[in-house]
């Protein structure tokens, strides 16, 4: 977790398209947060108090032993107005949207 001017910022590597991302927003959206823009890349979302923009840069996909490639991407979540728990509370929430069932 990082501070910068009185926002807190956590960034997030990730291995997922834009497409899989909105769609794993969409559950948080599901569940009382509510979405106000999107633009270039950038959602925001209520959490508790305050605002996060949650931004999706797309990067250089990941090669595995040259057959599968896999995409990845930095998502950086910036809150502002919200107080530590909310952010904590936020980060769990946003953590279990975006978990992926294995097998």
């Amino acid at each position: 977790m990082g501070l910068e001017n009185d926002v807190v910022v956590i960034s997030k590597l990730m291995s997922l398209s834009f497409d899989e991302f909105l769609r794993s927003v969409a559950v948080l959206e599901g569940e009382g947060f509510v979405r106000k823009t999107l633009l270039d890349n950038t959602l925001q979302l209520r959490a508790g108090g305050g605002l996060v923009d949650i931004q999706f840069e797309k990067l250089e996909d990941v090669r595995l032993g040259g057959l599968l490639a896999l995409p990845r991407a930095r998502v950086s979540l910036r809150f502002r107005d919200v107080s530590e728990d909310e952010v904590k509370k936020f980060v769990a929430r946003f953590d279990m949207a975006f978990q992926r069932g294995g097998g």
